[in-house]
């Protein structure tokens, strides 16, 4: 007979790779923040399922990013890296959700391994 699946195994790589696409999102800030998206994105799908004590946080951290990825994405799309537009500079303040979501990501993760006695 075939080895059973493990679930707890497979979430647990699916939360790695979220983690992965999250660091390595980093490296390109404009082009990496759709990479950052998906694995936030990932990582609270994964902590979801697996009924992680922190999951609402996660999800917490993975909406930060997605609003502010949304808003770098429309306002590259309406101005280019031209930083001196027309546009207001609130959106400024929009495009903050995106680096305050990823360093939260970054504080769970921390918490989870020096904290939290099972991953």
């Amino acid at each position: 007979m075939g080895k059973e699946s493990n679930p707890g195994r497979i979430l647990q790589i699916g939360f790695y790779a979220g983690l992965l696409l999250v660091f390595l999102g980093v490296l390109e800030p404009l082009r990496g923040s759709l990479s950052v998206l998906f694995g936030s994105a990932l990582i609270a799908g994964v902590t979801f399922k697996y009924r992680d004590p922190q999951h609402r946080y996660y999800l917490i951290a993975a909406v930060l990013v997605f609003i502010g990825v949304l808003t770098l994405l429309i306002r590259y799309y309406f101005t280019g890296i031209d930083v001196e537009t027309a546009l207001l500079s609130s959106w400024g303040i929009l495009i903050l959700a995106y680096p305050i979501g990823w360093f939260f990501i970054l504080v769970l993760l921390f918490v989870r391994l020096f904290w939290m006695k099972k991953i």
